[in-house]
């Protein structure tokens, strides 16, 4: 075989023909519609991206239910909670910085719900309910019940309470105690107590009923904390009635039950705190407004009392 010649062959073969003459118009044709097709592609590719990526956003921006077990605060979005997952919070110096959760309701701390309870996510029997005592059936008449420190505290902290949300029973036990053993008792701060019963619990307002009507009576601490520590009873039937008339005399809880049937004022004044905290645009529980100097502070959901502590003494020292 003559290589060469074979060579000379192929070489021949790949020259274009004599009459052979390039089409411009042609080929830029052609080249507009691979880059249409490639724009196309690429524009349908980044609106599947985006459509993914608001869908997870909003996901993420979902409310969580209030009565979900272990859930720390109503209607925090799942993003907060997948965070504090990741990356725990710690007691650090410094002001909180704002939605930094905290406290909702009165009084000394409270026995547990006679059934279990999750606790740092372990799951664990607890204690029985224990029986708040009979009280004398002769009421002593209360004013500002839903007030407690001094009237002349710099600071003022107004709570706005749902006495079906768990966290706020949670903290009623927990962080509560330590904010009046720091501050309320020592004239630092004053409590001012609101109702804002959210639309999702059905027993919510029948409770701050009954709370208020006991505080006219002058057992709102006691009303209270048998209603947070009997919660998980009363909140799948309603029956705060019979919870309460375990703790209250025969006597008390007739004047009790007369009070919510008949005084509309009891509501009125719900309502009253339902129209406050939609000004102040309160949207979960619970939650806490610090008034200091003029300035009013919104703080919602389950707070770390380090932090709060140390967001209270920043605006002490400014006083």
């Amino acid at each position: 075989m003559n290589v060469e010649q074979w060579v000379e062959n192929r070489l021949d073969s790949l020259e274009a023909p004599v009459d052979w003459q390039p089409d411009a118009d042609r080929a830029r044709a052609h080249l507009r519609e691979k880059n249409r097709i490639y724009l196309a592609r690429r524009r349908r590719w980044t609106w599947i991206a985006v459509a993914l990526s608001v869908t997870f956003l909003s996901a993420l921006a979902i409310p969580g239910r209030c009565d979900a077990p272990g859930s720390s605060s109503c209607g925090q979005p799942l993003a907060i909670h997948l965070w504090d997952a990741v990356f725990p919070k710690h007691a650090a110096a410094g002001p909180v910085k704002q939605n930094q959760p905290v406290v909702t309701h009165p009084v000394p701390p409270t026995p547990a719900p006679a059934q279990s309870a999750t606790v740092a996510g372990v799951r664990k029997p607890a204690a029985a309910v224990a029986q708040p005592p009979q009280v004398s059936p002769t009421p002593v008449a209360a004013v500002n019940f839903k007030e407690l420190g001094s009237p002349h505290a710099p600071v003022v902290c107004e709570i706005y309470t749902d006495y079906q949300c768990p966290p706020c029973a949670t903290l009623y036990r927990q962080t509560l105690p330590l904010l009046i053993g720091h501050y309320v008792r020592t004239g630092k701060v004053k409590l001012v107590y609101r109702d804002f019963p959210l639309r999702a619990h059905p027993y919510a307002r029948l409770a701050a009923q009954y709370v208020n009507a006991a505080g006219r009576l002058g057992q709102y601490d006691l009303a209270v904390k048998v209603v947070f520590a009997t919660q998980s009873l009363w909140r799948a039937d309603g029956s705060l009635d019979a919870q309460l008339a375990q703790a209250l005399s025969p006597a008390l809880i007739e004047q009790v039950r007369d009070l919510v049937r008949n005084d509309a004022t009891l509501d009125g004044a719900i309502t009253s705190d339902i129209a406050r905290a939609k000004q102040e645009d309160v949207h979960q529980t619970p939650t806490i407004i610090v008034v200091s100097k003029g300035e009013r502070q919104a703080i919602a959901g389950v707070p770390d009392f380090d932090l709060l502590k140390s967001y209270l003494d920043v605006l002490l020292a400014k006083e």
